[in-house]
């Protein structure tokens, strides 16, 4: 196959002959005057699993509705207005009504997908459907498939008794592909490799044993299986800090749980994670955090939502802690 490039709605995808790979296409972002509670559907009595030979198609058509569907199994190609989309198994696609759209079933084995039809009474106040991707590849342990099923299980009831969960579902199926926000926190460890997840979870047992400072660099490397050297650019390269900077950020993601959910000094907590003093601690916070421990700690416990770096957020979804 030669190399072609597809640009969807928010980032380029490309595949060629060393076979198919989709970028994930980046989220939208919800404004303040979206209300997600006011999305409403009205669905088709159309949902299902299809079953097609090897080298099938379907379409040329022009959607009148929406169509959410699921590639179960086999190597497809969509083509969408024109710009065609490689769609693995696992990957969810977002038909929208007006496209002119056509299907490139598995030319060497047969296809399965899944699918359900809808159409939007209400889109609470989303962004333009211009700006919404097309097509996504879900990893292992995503949420959206599950629900996937769960919606169709729901349609096919036919319970009006149930039809609150089948809205509540669909928009969870929605938002979540919209938006990017699919993954479950057990998988937050699929962004890092073996060494560097082996080497946070070595960090993480040693805070949860309450054991002052950090593992040194050496323990670190012989736990996850290569040099220090190789260990340094590992967690460069894929948390954006080094190991032991790692170490310290972990104290402080434990910091930042003690500071919202107990009572505990600012100086008793410091000196039960291992800082040298307060002062110290408070400024390693304020760098990780970009507030003050006090200041989280007020924000938290009004029930604000205080964001998380891209560095804490890595780390703290690493290695799940109740698993």
């Amino acid at each position: 196959m030669p190399n072609r490039k597809a640009r969807g709605a928010t980032k380029i995808e490309t595949y060629g002959a060393g076979g198919a790979r989709v970028l994930t296409p980046e989220g939208i972002a919800l404004t303040p005057q979206a209300d997600l509670a006011r999305i409403r559907f009205r669905f088709a009595s159309v949902a299902g699993l299809a079953i097609y030979p090897p080298g099938a198609t379907f379409g040329p058509r022009t959607l009148r509705d929406f169509e959410f569907v699921w590639i179960v199994d086999g190597n497809v190609e969509w083509e969408a207005d024109g710009v065609t989309y490689p769609a693995p198994p696992g990957t969810l696609i977002l038909c929208r009504p007006g496209m002119r759209d056509m299907f490139r079933w598995d030319p060497e084995r047969q296809t399965r997908h899944a699918y359900f039809h809808f159409t939007l009474e209400d889109d609470g106040g989303l962004p333009p459907q211009s700006t919404w991707p097309a097509c996504r590849t879900m990893p292992e342990g995503d949420i959206l498939r599950p629900l996937f099923r769960h919606v169709s299980w729901l349609m096919n009831a036919g319970r009006p008794d149930w039809a609150p969960l089948l809205q509540h579902a669909a928009r969870q199926v929605l938002v979540g592909f919209l938006t990017g926000a699919y993954l479950t926190h057990s998988e937050g460890g699929l962004e890092l490799g073996p060494s560097v997840t082996k080497a946070l979870k070595l960090m993480q047992d040693w805070a949860d044993g309450a054991r002052p400072g950090a593992p040194v660099l050496g323990e670190l490397a012989r736990a996850a299986n290569v040099s220090e050297g190789h260990l340094c650019r590992l967690f460069k390269k894929e948390v954006g800090v080094g190991p032991m900077q790692a170490a310290r950020l972990i104290r402080i993601d434990r910091a930042a749980t003690l500071l919202a959910r107990t009572n505990l000094r600012i100086k008793e907590i410091a000196a039960q994670l291992g800082f040298e003093n307060p002062f110290h601690f408070t400024r390693c916070f304020g760098e990780a955090w970009g507030l003050s421990p006090r200041a989280y700690r007020r924000q938290a416990q009004a029930g604000q939502i205080v964001p998380m770096t891209r560095v804490i957020r890595a780390i703290h979804t690493a290695v799940p802690r109740w698993e």
